[in-house]
């Protein structure tokens, strides 16, 4: 069974928060998944949304290195070729999408299936490391 988790991305802060970190804030992803939702024990009322914290979903799979692979994530495999996480809307799950050929191109093939990012190494995201191609959102 896939291990069910989420980091995020402060739009405001511009600072990655880890799954365990935002446990320990006791940040839950809000019903409709558009943000994380800090509740209070106190009463439901005292409850904070928050917006500004973009959920990130994790893969289930780790990389060549055992890094977690989570959306947004960049991975480099072993052409120097550099691919996206991305979602399928088509197929209802997690891809690859290719964002910089590098020694090897594999002909017209510019996705491939998530499952490929265990013989990859994550090497940053779109958020935290701008100088990575595809890393100006």
């Amino acid at each position: 069974m896939k291990e069910h988790k989420y980091r995020a991305w402060d739009t405001v802060k511009k600072i990655m928060y880890s799954a365990e970190e935002l446990g320990a804030d006791q940040e839950t992803l809000s019903v409709d998944g558009r943000g994380f939702v800090n509740v209070s024990g106190d009463s439901t009322r005292l409850s904070e949304f928050h917006t500004h914290l973009l959920p990130l979903e994790y893969t289930g799979l780790k990389d060549k290195n055992g890094v977690e692979a989570y959306y947004a994530d960049l991975c480099r495999d072993g052409f120097h070729n550099i691919w996206r996480i991305d979602w399928s809307i088509e197929y209802a799950g997690f891809e690859l999408t290719l964002i910089e050929a590098g020694d090897k191109v594999f002909g017209e093939i510019d996705k491939l299936n998530i499952c490929r990012v265990t013989d990859m190494e994550v090497i940053g995201n779109i958020y935290e490391n701008p100088e990575l191609p595809e890393g100006k959102k």
